[in-house]
């Protein structure tokens, strides 16, 4: 690997990931950006072997972001550091075109391998991943959680009202304006009976929605 791109608004975990990575392949190249719509600009600006993209950050969702990257460049190795344990929202990730994707608790170990394995041209889920989604095909599923019946818009506005966004700044970072957003708000509500961003937050949390 020459060049690899991390994708992640937490500039310390930008730092932390720039390190490790720099320290287990030698002579590679990082780069970092902070937003989903820099991550589509620096496609545009020379060949990637890998991008690490969080699950959330400022600019499109997640299942949006590995849309666009997918038609910018369709073999692109990427791995997406998610927060979440919902295996229903790995599958749509894998799905809309990451080549694997990691929990952001799992050890450094299990990081590296995920980046040598999509590198090489392989997928990865970590074996907790690929156990629970197993259970839940095997008709082993859980009762259906609060954010079930959410589509992919409000669940990326659910998680980004949980980190404490204003309605402004999420219209911003989506492109939409302040009454949409409060409209998809009203429905959030309405579906899932949290009526409140304290309560939206607690949830989010409790569930491994968000960091």
């Amino acid at each position: 690997m020459q060049h690899i791109l991390i994708a992640d608004d937490h500039a310390v975990t930008r730092h932390g990931l720039r390190e490790l990575l720099r320290e287990a392949f030698a002579g590679v190249q990082v780069d970092e950006v902070a937003d989903g719509h820099a991550v589509l600009a620096m496609l545009a600006s020379r060949t990637w072997d890998l991008i690490l993209l969080d699950v959330l950050m400022p600019g499109p969702g997640i299942l949006e972001l590995l849309r666009g990257i997918r038609a910018l460049n369709p073999g692109v190795p990427v791995l997406v550091l998610t927060a979440s344990d919902e295996t229903g929202y790995v599958v749509e990730t894998m799905k809309a075109g990451a080549n694997g994707l990691i929990h952001k608790h799992h050890a450094v170990d299990d990081l590296l391998e995920a980046v040598r394995r999509i590198a090489d041209g392989g997928t990865y889920l970590h074996a907790d991943t690929a156990i629970a989604i197993a259970k839940e095909l095997q008709g082993h599923k859980a009762p259906a959680s609060l954010h079930h019946d959410l589509s992919e818009r409000e669940l990326d506005i659910f998680r980004r009202i949980a980190l404490g966004r204003a309605i402004k700044e999420i219209g911003f970072d989506l492109g939409l304006s302040d009454k949409t957003v409060a409209t998809y708000l009203a429905r959030i509500r309405e579906k899932t009976g949290l009526t409140s961003h304290v309560e939206i937050a607690r949830y989010a949390l409790k569930n491994g929605l968000v960091d």
